[in-house]
């Protein structure tokens, strides 16, 4: 292997190593040297990549915050608004139940410690796609823009906090969020309210 294969296969085994430990610990239960056992590299090979914990921090916000940017790309279909938003926020709550560093990533950002622009697109996004869905006439007409983008972020921040207690074991699968999606959808009344 060439030393330039050695340093990026080093690089990106610290970076998964850190994302496992911010996202368990976040960033202040987080140590360098932890990361060091997990990576199984020297402190020195550490502080040739990441200078610091911050430095460190702010790659795996890099990395995981591209991912859900793919996500967030990929997701834009010649469908409807309302079964694009679903693809979109089920592919989001996916990545973090399955995807360590875009739990870290957002994690690290919600503590403050980094920063992204991605949740602010993702809102963006969001409400973009239930103005059409309101404008095609998809969206229920007493339901104000604002509190269906409000349900749609909490449903993505309750996914996100699900998905870190994933890690310890008590979180739910794929299919308990496709079940929760549905109701949002849904609603919970009967027509005969």
């Amino acid at each position: 292997m060439k030393n330039s294969e050695r340093a990026a296969s080093t690089r990106a085994n610290l970076v998964l190593a850190a994302a496992r430990h911010f996202d368990q610990h976040g960033y202040d239960g987080t140590t360098l040297n932890s990361v060091c056992a997990e990576a199984n590299v020297t402190l020195g090979a550490l502080t040739f990549h990441f200078r610091c914990k911050a430095t460190l921090a702010s790659a795996v916000v890099r990395e995981g915050v591209e991912e859900l940017r793919r996500i967030s790309t990929a997701c834009s279909a010649d469908t409807g608004a309302l079964p694009e938003l679903s693809l979109l926020v089920r592919q989001v709550a996916t990545a973090l139940q399955r995807n360590v560093l875009t739990r870290a990533a957002l994690r690290l950002v919600q503590e403050g410690h980094a920063a992204s622009d991605w949740l602010d697109a993702f809102r963006e996004e969001v409400l973009r796609l239930l103005e059409r869905a309101f404008a095609t006439g998809d969206l229920v007409a007493d339901v104000r823009l604002v509190t269906a983008e409000r349900l749609v972020m909490y449903v993505v921040e309750g996914a996100t906090a699900e998905a870190r207690r994933a890690v310890d074991g008590g979180g739910p699968t794929g299919l308990d969020f496709a079940e929760v999606w549905r109701a949002v959808l849904n609603g919970l009344a009967a027509d005969t309210h």
